[in-house]
């Protein structure tokens, strides 16, 4: 299989894993330049009879619709193809660079509780989305989580259990539990409703609980007893320092009966944000910066203190290898302020590491005794945190009184290099990319242009910087070279929904309304779960004057999305020209409440009451 290419471009470069239904490659794709690499997971047919295949193609076709879906949020992998082949059937994924968390939770050694709302924190934030996209992932866990290298942010990986809900008969209708009779998950982060099959978006709730309490406490959760009387978790014991309201909320998020818990990730976050001031003050990790070497080298989790020492990569874990020779690996990392300590120095040092241990500060007599190299290492810390800062990170403290304090950047001196532009040349690309999107943002389309150019030049395969040049272009009214350039964000990425649909802003701009209405039909099929595609097509029809055919695209945008105020002006106009007056001013009265300054509204609600006489 390894001389063959997958799908007519997939050269497989090395066998990952295997499982009981897949096995996993990592892939360079041949037909883009520089041939990038990604994941192709093989769907493995026990029974390959007709009725069998039929029902598998249309299971994966569903799923990889799911996943496309999905991969529109920056911390779940993008899916880039789906095919079959031979009657084998192929995801091929984005190849994430990091290390999977289970490295990170380890047996007997609790993280604070400061680490672990922060994870908590993020990891319900992508959930959150997920949820909202009515699909369950039922095998959340520490190994199908990542820290990407490149940033140090959490991606959610492994979707092969999910789920969506609909409103099939499959879905109760009252209690949203899905009628499936297999159980799919992994033992310790499962609830007893999915063990019967009938997992709920609080399933997903109760995995992230115990993913808390494994950290918190340093037990697996296989190895924590349930209360004979109630059947809870007795973990309280194994973490008995723990606030009460962190634990009232872990406990909420495990509870025995999803009745109980949190219904979705939404209000389990919420939970988490509204915990008393001593863990709920604006959060995020340090990153600390190491350069990782070459032959597939990282640092060490056994480093002396004060050292990375460099150990050949783990090269198993799927879509997680660490096998670019010149990447910047980001790693989170506990600080301790030790200004009032009994060593004297007011040093900040880090005292915990996913990637390295480091120890911490001796006694100060010692401390002064150490060779020139130490003071060095202290000097080159103070320099990583000041660019780390400067980068656009937010550092959190830990002192020993366990509150928590944010470093702010006091007479801090300025930084010749832009830590960006230290990169390597794929990381740079996404930094620079970044970057272009918050001047975009910000209505900075000259700055925004440059920058996106700069991220092009960086890497010239980069498809998201292209499409952040065309949306640039629109916002300057240069809708031909905004056509050019999201055309070649599509060479460069094969399945790219929203550079379909801002082809089709640009040629909409140049009052190509066909055309437009042609890329927006496409967006929709691309990605129906794309709201804002939705409303272009509605903007486009009623332009078109085919008013019912409006109406019933912006439903279908507003039922994903029902804060829009542009979807619910466009569903006004479409009403009033269909003489539906009464529900044109409700549109509009919407769409004023979501947005009072929203000019369209305004001035069309205030065109209709003219003609009304009201």
């Amino acid at each position: 299989m390894e001389q063959t290419l997958l799908g007519g471009r997939y050269q497989v470069i090395r066998r990952l894993g295997s499982g009981g239904f897949s096995r996993t490659f990592l892939v360079s794709d041949i037909h883009l330049p520089n041939h990038p690499k990604c994941v192709i997971k093989q769907l493995k047919l026990q029974d390959k009879d007709t009725g069998t295949l039929d029902m598998a193609r249309r299971l994966f076709d569903t799923e990889a619709r799911v996943l496309y879906q999905l991969g529109n949020h920056p911390q779940i992998p993008t899916l880039l193809a789906h095919f079959e082949e031979s009657q084998e059937f192929y995801l091929a994924q984005e190849y994430i660079e990091g290390s999977r968390l289970n490295r990170q939770i380890e047996e007997g050694k609790p993280w604070s509780e400061t680490r672990v709302v922060l994870l908590l924190q993020e990891v319900l934030e992508i959930l959150a989305f997920v949820h909202r996209q009515q699909v369950i992932h039922r095998d959340v866990k520490p190994s199908n989580l990542i820290r990407r290298h490149r940033d140090g942010k959490i991606v959610l990986i492994d979707f092969g259990a999910v789920k969506q809900v609909t409103s099939s008969p499959l879905v109760d209708a009252e209690t949203g539990a899905t009628n499936l009779t297999v159980a799919i998950g992994t033992h310790g982060y499962m609830p007893n409703e999915q063990y019967a099959g009938k997992p709920r978006f609080s399933s997903d709730v109760y995995a992230v609980g115990m993913m808390g309490i494994r950290a918190l406490t340093g037990v697996h959760p296989q190895n924590i007893d349930e209360d004979p009387v109630t059947c809870e978790l007795a973990w309280h014991q194994h973490a008995p320092s723990v606030s009460s309201a962190l634990a009232e909320v872990l406990d909420k998020m495990v509870c025995y009966d999803f009745r109980d818990r949190y219904p979705t990730a939404q209000e389990a976050l919420e939970a988490l944000q509204n915990l008393p001031s001593v863990l709920s003050e604006p959060l995020t990790q340090l990153y600390q910066t190491w350069y990782k070497g070459t032959g597939e080298l990282v640092p060490s989790p056994s480093s002396p203190p004060g050292q990375a020492v460099l150990v050949p990569a783990e090269t198993s874990e799927l879509t997680a290898i660490a096998a670019d020779q010149e990447a910047t690996s980001l790693f989170p990392v506990d600080l301790v302020y030790s200004g009032n300590g009994s060593n004297g120095t007011g040093a900040i040092v880090p005292i915990q590491s996913s990637a390295i241990e480091v120890a911490a500060v001796p006694a100060k007599k010692a401390w002064l005794q150490q060779k020139p190299l130490v003071w060095g290492c202290a000097l080159g810390l103070v320099t990583a945190l000041i660019a780390v800062w400067q980068s656009g990170l937010t550092v959190a403290f830990e002192p020993n009184s366990q509150r928590v304090t944010a470093f702010t950047p006091v007479s801090m001196p300025p930084l010749a290099a832009n830590l960006g532009q230290l990169l390597p040349p794929q990381e740079k690309a996404v930094f620079l990319a970044e970057q272009g999107d918050q001047l975009l943002a910000q209505g900075r389309f000259p700055d925004a242009l440059t920058t996106f150019d700069d991220a092009i030049k960086a890497k010239t395969d980069y498809a998201p910087a292209y499409l952040g040049r065309c949306r640039t272009l629109i916002g300057l009214k240069r809708p031909s070279e905004a056509i050019a350039a999201c055309e070649d964000a599509l060479v460069y990425r094969n399945y790219f929904p929203e550079a379909v649909r801002s082809k089709g802003n640009a040629e909409e701009q140049q009052g190509r309304l066909q055309a437009a209405l042609a890329l927006y039909e496409e967006t929709n099929r691309l990605m129906p779960a794309l709201s804002q595609g939705w409303i272009d097509r509605g903007r486009v029809l009623q332009k078109l004057g085919r008013s019912a055919e409006a109406l019933e695209a912006i439903n279908q945008a507003i039922a994903l999305n029902r804060e829009s105020a542009e979807a619910w002006t466009t569903r006004g106009e479409a009403a009033w020209t269909l003489e539906r007056y009464d529900q044109a001013i409700i549109a509009y009265d919407k769409a004023l409440q979501l947005d009072p300054n929203y000019e369209p509204a305004r001035r069309l609600r205030q065109e209709a009451r003219n003609n009304l006489g009201r």
